[in-house]
Protein backbone atom coordinates (compact mmCIF):
# COMPACT_ATOMS: atom_id res chain seq x y z
CA UNK A 1 0.00 0.00 0.00
CA UNK A 2 2.54 2.44 0.69
CA UNK A 3 4.46 1.71 -2.28
CA UNK A 4 1.51 1.98 -3.64
CA UNK A 5 0.77 5.72 -2.52
CA UNK A 6 4.60 6.78 -3.33
CA UNK A 7 4.23 5.86 -6.59
CA UNK A 8 0.87 7.94 -7.13
CA UNK A 9 2.45 10.45 -5.53
CA UNK A 10 5.41 10.52 -7.99
CA UNK A 11 4.69 13.73 -10.32
CA UNK A 12 4.22 12.21 -14.21
CA UNK A 13 6.82 13.64 -16.99
CA UNK A 14 6.23 16.34 -18.94
CA UNK A 15 4.65 16.08 -22.49
CA UNK A 16 7.19 16.34 -25.35
CA UNK A 17 6.63 18.86 -28.10
CA UNK A 18 5.48 15.83 -30.49
CA UNK A 19 2.99 14.51 -27.43
CA UNK A 20 1.24 17.78 -26.90
CA UNK A 21 0.47 18.57 -30.78
CA UNK A 22 -0.51 15.02 -31.21
CA UNK A 23 -2.93 15.53 -28.34
CA UNK A 24 -3.84 19.09 -29.56
CA UNK A 25 -4.38 17.25 -33.47
CA UNK A 26 -6.85 15.27 -31.55
CA UNK A 27 -8.49 17.82 -29.61
CA UNK A 28 -9.36 19.87 -33.17
CA UNK A 29 -11.15 16.44 -34.75
CA UNK A 30 -12.80 15.91 -31.82
CA UNK A 31 -14.31 19.70 -31.84
CA UNK A 32 -14.74 19.65 -35.92
CA UNK A 33 -16.66 15.82 -35.19
CA UNK A 34 -19.10 17.63 -32.37
CA UNK A 35 -19.69 20.68 -34.43
CA UNK A 36 -20.26 18.58 -37.53
CA UNK A 37 -22.71 16.50 -35.18
CA UNK A 38 -24.79 19.01 -33.39
CA UNK A 39 -25.15 21.04 -37.55
CA UNK A 40 -26.88 17.78 -38.74
CA UNK A 41 -28.86 17.38 -35.27
CA UNK A 42 -29.96 21.48 -35.65
CA UNK A 43 -30.96 20.61 -39.44
CA UNK A 44 -33.22 17.43 -38.57
CA UNK A 45 -34.65 19.01 -35.79
CA UNK A 46 -35.82 22.04 -38.52
CA UNK A 47 -36.97 19.41 -40.86
CA UNK A 48 -39.28 18.04 -38.10
CA UNK A 49 -40.12 21.37 -36.58
CA UNK A 50 -39.17 24.82 -38.23
CA UNK A 51 -38.69 24.02 -42.00
CA UNK A 52 -41.13 21.07 -43.01
CA UNK A 53 -42.00 22.17 -46.07
CA UNK A 54 -38.89 22.92 -47.28
CA UNK A 55 -37.05 19.90 -46.47
CA UNK A 56 -33.62 18.85 -47.60
CA UNK A 57 -33.95 21.91 -50.00
CA UNK A 58 -33.18 24.14 -47.35
CA UNK A 59 -29.78 22.55 -46.71
CA UNK A 60 -29.31 22.77 -50.41
CA UNK A 61 -29.81 26.62 -50.29
CA UNK A 62 -27.46 26.74 -47.85
CA UNK A 63 -24.90 24.99 -49.83
CA UNK A 64 -25.28 27.51 -52.71
CA UNK A 65 -25.37 30.12 -50.80
CA UNK A 66 -21.96 29.28 -49.16
CA UNK A 67 -21.07 28.45 -52.31
CA UNK A 68 -21.66 32.20 -53.74
CA UNK A 69 -19.82 33.61 -50.80
CA UNK A 70 -17.10 31.02 -51.09
CA UNK A 71 -16.61 32.58 -55.27
CA UNK A 72 -17.00 36.23 -54.55
CA UNK A 73 -15.10 36.63 -51.11
CA UNK A 74 -12.30 34.10 -51.75
CA UNK A 75 -10.77 35.45 -54.90
CA UNK A 76 -6.78 35.39 -53.13
CA UNK A 77 -5.82 33.52 -50.63
CA UNK A 78 -2.26 33.16 -48.83
CA UNK A 79 -3.01 29.60 -47.70
CA UNK A 80 -4.03 28.59 -51.63
CA UNK A 81 -3.26 30.35 -54.70
CA UNK A 82 -7.02 29.93 -56.20
CA UNK A 83 -9.02 28.68 -53.14
CA UNK A 84 -12.34 28.63 -54.94
CA UNK A 85 -11.09 26.22 -57.73
CA UNK A 86 -9.27 23.69 -55.08
CA UNK A 87 -12.32 23.83 -53.15
CA UNK A 88 -14.59 23.36 -55.84
CA UNK A 89 -12.38 20.69 -56.75
CA UNK A 90 -12.82 18.89 -53.41
CA UNK A 91 -16.79 19.71 -53.62
CA UNK A 92 -17.34 17.84 -56.54
CA UNK A 93 -14.92 14.65 -55.70
CA UNK A 94 -17.33 14.51 -52.28
CA UNK A 95 -20.49 15.02 -54.33
CA UNK A 96 -19.31 12.36 -56.46
CA UNK A 97 -18.59 10.05 -53.43
CA UNK A 98 -21.59 10.59 -50.93
CA UNK A 99 -24.15 11.11 -53.70
CA UNK A 100 -22.82 8.95 -57.25
CA UNK A 101 -20.80 5.79 -55.78
CA UNK A 102 -22.82 5.45 -53.46
CA UNK A 103 -25.91 4.76 -55.46
CA UNK A 104 -27.63 7.50 -53.44
CA UNK A 105 -28.91 9.45 -57.53
CA UNK A 106 -29.81 6.22 -58.91
CA UNK A 107 -32.33 5.75 -56.10
CA UNK A 108 -33.76 9.48 -55.53
CA UNK A 109 -34.64 9.34 -59.10
CA UNK A 110 -35.93 5.31 -59.20
CA UNK A 111 -37.27 5.52 -55.66
CA UNK A 112 -41.15 6.30 -56.76
CA UNK A 113 -41.27 3.67 -59.77
CA UNK A 114 -39.15 1.01 -57.64
CA UNK A 115 -41.64 1.20 -54.35
CA UNK A 116 -44.64 0.42 -56.69
CA UNK A 117 -43.28 -2.43 -57.19
CA UNK A 118 -43.19 -5.95 -54.66
CA UNK A 119 -39.85 -7.13 -53.07
CA UNK A 120 -37.25 -6.48 -50.87
CA UNK A 121 -36.21 -3.76 -53.43
CA UNK A 122 -39.56 -2.04 -52.94
CA UNK A 123 -39.28 -1.44 -49.43
CA UNK A 124 -35.58 -0.54 -49.23
CA UNK A 125 -37.04 2.36 -51.95
CA UNK A 126 -40.15 2.85 -49.41
CA UNK A 127 -37.66 3.37 -46.52
CA UNK A 128 -35.72 5.76 -48.49
CA UNK A 129 -39.01 8.33 -49.54
CA UNK A 130 -39.52 7.90 -45.63
CA UNK A 131 -36.02 9.29 -44.64
CA UNK A 132 -35.35 10.90 -47.91
CA UNK A 133 -35.28 14.46 -46.38
CA UNK A 134 -32.59 13.41 -43.77
CA UNK A 135 -30.30 11.45 -45.83
CA UNK A 136 -30.29 14.15 -48.61
CA UNK A 137 -30.22 16.73 -45.73
CA UNK A 138 -27.13 15.45 -44.22
CA UNK A 139 -25.23 15.01 -47.43
CA UNK A 140 -25.55 18.69 -48.29
CA UNK A 141 -24.94 19.89 -44.77
CA UNK A 142 -21.79 17.68 -44.98
CA UNK A 143 -20.76 19.42 -48.11
CA UNK A 144 -22.00 23.18 -46.34
CA UNK A 145 -19.53 21.73 -43.67
CA UNK A 146 -16.89 21.37 -45.63
CA UNK A 147 -17.13 24.20 -47.60
CA UNK A 148 -17.35 26.71 -43.43
CA UNK A 149 -14.19 24.96 -43.16
CA UNK A 150 -12.35 25.61 -45.52
CA UNK A 151 -13.35 29.17 -45.17
CA UNK A 152 -12.26 28.87 -41.52
CA UNK A 153 -9.12 27.55 -42.81
CA UNK A 154 -8.22 30.59 -45.29
CA UNK A 155 -9.41 32.87 -42.49
CA UNK A 156 -6.32 31.88 -40.33
CA UNK A 157 -3.87 34.62 -41.72
CA UNK A 158 -6.54 37.30 -40.20
CA UNK A 159 -6.57 35.46 -36.47
CA UNK A 160 -2.65 35.46 -36.61
CA UNK A 161 -2.30 39.10 -37.68
CA UNK A 162 -4.39 39.91 -34.97
CA UNK A 163 -2.67 38.01 -32.50
CA UNK A 164 0.68 39.36 -33.74
CA UNK A 165 -0.97 43.02 -33.29
CA UNK A 166 -2.66 42.27 -30.35
CA UNK A 167 0.69 41.23 -28.62
CA UNK A 168 2.49 44.34 -30.22
CA UNK A 169 -0.19 46.39 -28.15
CA UNK A 170 0.26 45.11 -24.95
CA UNK A 171 3.89 44.76 -24.94
CA UNK A 172 3.68 48.58 -25.45
CA UNK A 173 1.04 49.36 -22.97
CA UNK A 174 2.34 46.96 -20.07
CA UNK A 175 5.88 48.69 -20.49
CA UNK A 176 3.66 52.38 -20.29
CA UNK A 177 2.22 50.96 -17.28
CA UNK A 178 5.38 49.61 -15.87
CA UNK A 179 7.33 52.87 -16.76
CA UNK A 180 4.33 55.23 -15.63
CA UNK A 181 4.40 53.64 -12.00
CA UNK A 182 0.78 52.48 -12.96
CA UNK A 183 -1.82 49.66 -10.98
CA UNK A 184 -1.82 46.01 -11.31
CA UNK A 185 -4.83 44.56 -11.72
CA UNK A 186 -5.01 40.64 -11.32
CA UNK A 187 -8.78 40.33 -11.23
CA UNK A 188 -8.73 41.65 -14.82
CA UNK A 189 -5.53 39.86 -16.05
CA UNK A 190 -7.26 36.63 -15.18
CA UNK A 191 -10.87 37.06 -16.68
CA UNK A 192 -9.43 39.12 -19.93
CA UNK A 193 -6.89 35.72 -20.02
CA UNK A 194 -9.72 32.84 -19.64
CA UNK A 195 -11.57 34.44 -22.69
CA UNK A 196 -8.55 33.83 -25.37
CA UNK A 197 -8.76 30.18 -25.55
CA UNK A 198 -13.18 30.36 -25.99
CA UNK A 199 -12.74 33.23 -28.78
CA UNK A 200 -9.91 31.12 -30.02
CA UNK A 201 -12.55 28.03 -30.78
CA UNK A 202 -15.78 29.80 -31.08
CA UNK A 203 -15.44 30.34 -34.60
CA UNK A 204 -14.78 26.70 -35.55
CA UNK A 205 -18.41 25.78 -33.65
CA UNK A 206 -20.58 28.86 -34.07
CA UNK A 207 -19.78 29.12 -38.03
CA UNK A 208 -19.51 25.34 -38.34
CA UNK A 209 -23.32 24.59 -36.60
CA UNK A 210 -25.13 27.48 -37.62
CA UNK A 211 -28.42 26.27 -39.39
CA UNK A 212 -28.53 29.44 -41.81
CA UNK A 213 -26.55 30.83 -44.10
CA UNK A 214 -24.10 33.25 -41.78
CA UNK A 215 -22.16 35.65 -44.19
CA UNK A 216 -18.24 34.69 -42.60
CA UNK A 217 -17.25 38.28 -41.89
CA UNK A 218 -20.15 38.35 -39.18
CA UNK A 219 -18.61 35.93 -37.30
CA UNK A 220 -14.99 36.09 -38.56
CA UNK A 221 -14.18 39.43 -38.19
CA UNK A 222 -15.44 40.16 -34.93
CA UNK A 223 -14.06 37.03 -33.24
CA UNK A 224 -10.65 38.28 -34.20
CA UNK A 225 -11.14 42.00 -32.87
CA UNK A 226 -12.83 40.54 -29.59
CA UNK A 227 -9.29 38.19 -29.52
CA UNK A 228 -7.05 40.89 -30.20
CA UNK A 229 -9.31 42.71 -27.28
CA UNK A 230 -8.91 40.02 -24.92
CA UNK A 231 -4.95 39.54 -25.65
CA UNK A 232 -3.93 43.26 -25.62
CA UNK A 233 -5.93 43.47 -21.67
CA UNK A 234 -3.94 39.99 -20.83
CA UNK A 235 -0.50 41.22 -22.13
CA UNK A 236 -0.80 44.92 -20.84
CA UNK A 237 -2.41 44.29 -17.25
CA UNK A 238 0.28 41.15 -16.56
CA UNK A 239 2.47 42.01 -13.59
CA UNK A 240 5.08 44.45 -14.17
CA UNK A 241 8.24 42.51 -12.51
CA UNK A 242 8.82 38.96 -13.17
Amino acid sequence: MAEQKVQQQQPQEPKTFIGKAWGMMWKVIGLLFISLVLSLLIEYVGIALWWPDEGWKHSKDMLDTELGWLDDGFKQSLVLSSPGATIGVILDTSFDWLFVKTGLADLSRNAPAIAANKGTTAYVATAYLIAEDYILATMFVTMTFMIRLSILVLSIPLFILSIMTASVDGLMRRDIRKFGAGRESSFIYHRAKMMIVPLIFAPWVLYLAAPISIHPQLILIPCAISLGVAIVITIATFKKYL
